[in-house]
C-alpha cells in the first residue's frame, strides 16, 4: 500500500529519489534524521508527520507541526534548538510508533507539500550533525522497509488524527463474530469494519428484504434487494 503512495505522489516520491530514509507507518510519514543530543553525540531520530490524503493522493499538509522520536536536537554548541520547541510527552501512535516531542517550524506561506515540510525540518535538525560529522549523510539512500500488512484498501489516517492509534492496535489480532445483522448488528458491523481487525464473521439466516434495508447503514440498490 505505502509503495503505491510513493509511486503516485511526486512529493513523496521525490523524498525517496533524493535519498531520504522515509516510509509510511500507521498512517504517518516517518523520516530517519541524524541529530546532535545534549552530550554532543550524533544520533538518529524519527521525524513523524500526519498525512492528509484524498484516497491515495497527497493533499496540502493540514498542519505544520511534526512529532519527533529521539532526544531533543541540539546545535553544535550543545544547546537545545529552541526554535523547534512545541510540546513534549509520551505519545503512543500505534504499531510500535512512538514520539517524545512535537516541533513547530512554520514558514509564512505554510507548506505546500510533504517534501517541503519534511526537508525543512530535517535541515534544521540535522545541521549540527553535519558540522560535527561531515562524513555523515543526511540522505542515506536507505532501502525502504517492508510494507506494512493491512486489511484496508487505502491508508487509514483517521486514527492518527484522533490520537487513537494505540487503541486501534488492540483489535489488530482479534476475530469478531456478529450473530444477527439487523438494526443494531448492521451498524456495529459498519463501525468494526473501519478498525484493523483481520477477520469478521457474519451469521444471519434472514433474507435481506426491503424492511431490512431501511434498518441498515447505507442504501441498498433495488437490484441488490431483488436478489433474494
Amino acid at each position: 500500500m505505502s509503495q503505491k503512495l510513493f509511486d503516485r505522489n511526486p512529493d513523496l516520491r521525490r523524498l525517496r529519489e533524493e535519498g531520504y530514509a522515509v516510509r509510511i507507518r500507521s498512517g504517518f510519514l516517518v523520516m530517519q534524521v541524524p541529530y546532535v543530543d545534549g552530550k554532543g553525540e550524533v544520533r538518529l531520530g524519527s521525524l513523524i508527520s500526519s498525512l492528509t490524503l484524498a484516497g491515495d493522493v497527497t493533499q496540502r499538509p493540514d498542519t505544520h507541526v511534526v512529532q519527533w522520536d529521539g532526544g531533543y536536537p541540539c546545535g553544535k554548541d550543545g544547546k537545545e534548538i529552541e526554535a523547534l520547541r512545541h510540546g513534549s510527552g509520551d505519545f503512543n501512535l500505534g504499531s510500535g510508533l512512538t514520539a517524545k516531542f512535537t516541533f513547530s517550524c512554520k514558514p509564512p506561506e505554510g507548506y505546500t507539500d510533504y517534501h517541503g515540510k519534511m526537508t525543512t525540518y530535517a535541515g534544521v535538525i540535522a545541521g549540527a550533525a553535519a558540522v560535527l560529522k561531515p562524513e555523515l549523510k543526511l540522505r542515506s539512500y536507505a532501502a525502504p522497509e517492508p510494507e506494512e500488512t493491512t486489511v484496508f484498501n487505502y491508508t487509514e489516517t483517521a486514527s492518527d488524527r484522533a490520537g487513537i492509534g494505540a487503541l486501534a492496535d488492540r483489535l489488530r489480532n482479534d476475530r469478531v463474530v456478529f450473530i444477527g445483522l439487523g438494526g443494531t448488528g448492521a451498524y456495529a458491523l459498519d463501525l468494526v469494519a473501519k478498525t484493523p481487525v483481520p477477520e469478521i464473521r457474519l451469521i444471519d439466516g434472514d433474507d435481506f428484504l426491503t424492511h431490512n434495508a431501511f434498518r441498515a447503514p447505507g442504501a441498498a440498490s433495488l437490484d441488490e434487494l431483488r436478489q433474494v
